[in-house]
């Protein structure tokens, strides 16, 4: 997912804006590793043993397909951003900003669409792995992960979907300059932004394309879910189990 970022941060020279990366790496990436840690073991032992071939092809499918998945919804994401009115005519452009400012390169549309679709599947990538096939408790016995992913998903889910608000405004996603979010229609804020360093002044998406766009990252989630339970862990792979079994090195003694 990271390469997925840059690559998009590189292309339309934008950054997914510092608070943000504290969300992923403080609170998505380390929140999730910890509570996925505390997964039980299964009450019998496996007929099969685990992997232990990094590059195997149980890996490569879990890790492969994930990531294929994540960048195909990514780049169609910017798809339908090029496709939406309110965003033609409204593009970002370096000419038109100061690049000086770094950490202000997220006031953008471009950035908002790269980060709540990524957000969305780093928490997503870090629930997939919990399923543990034969070898551990149920996923959904998990009740620490049940806890951490659910806050993560209610928490990006607001920030997507609300309108400009503090929490929002402190990710500066959906949210603009004050003056701005005023004239278009919404509350002044009573707490401090800095200035958007956009020409437009905003980067509020229009309340029908959040939900269309809340839709579509939970149609991400799921697509990954589904791939994780039918394909690396369910009956696709006990298919190609039976038709084509891993030959083992058979050691004389």
């Amino acid at each position: 997912m990271s390469g997925m970022v840059k690559m998009a941060s590189f292309y339309f020279a934008i950054s997914l804006t510092e608070n943000l990366w504290l969300l992923i790496d403080g609170a998505i990436a380390t929140g999730l590793m910890l509570s996925i840690s505390l997964s039980g073991p299964a009450k019998r032992l496996a007929k099969y043993r685990p992997t232990s071939r990094i590059l195997g092809p149980q890996m490569l499918a879990s890790v492969g397909g994930i990531v294929f998945l994540n960048w195909l919804f990514s780049a169609m994401a910017y798809v339908w951003l090029f496709q939406q009115d309110w965003f033609r005519c409204n593009e970002h452009a370096t000419a038109e900003v100061d690049v000086t400012k770094w950490w202000l390169l997220g006031d953008n549309y471009e950035s908002s669409i790269l980060s709540f679709v990524s957000t969305f599947q780093f928490i997503t990538n870090g629930f997939v792995v919990n399923y543990g096939y034969l070898y551990r408790a149920r996923w959904y016995k998990n009740y620490a992960l049940l806890v951490v992913w659910g806050f993560l998903m209610v928490f990006t889910s607001y920030m997507l979907l609300a309108d400009p608000n503090r929490v929002g405004c402190a990710f500066r996603l959906n949210c603009g300059t004050a003056s701005v979010i005023e004239s278009l229609g919404y509350k002044k804020p009573n707490w401090s932004i800095e200035p958007y360093n956009s020409h437009l002044g905003h980067n509020i998406i229009p309340l029908a394309s959040r939900y269309k766009l809340w839709g579509y990252c939970l149609g991400n989630m799921v697509a990954a879910n589904l791939w994780q339970l039918f394909v690396v862990n369910g009956p696709v792979r006990n298919m190609l189990r039976n038709k084509k079994p891993l030959e083992r090195l058979r050691v004389k003694l």
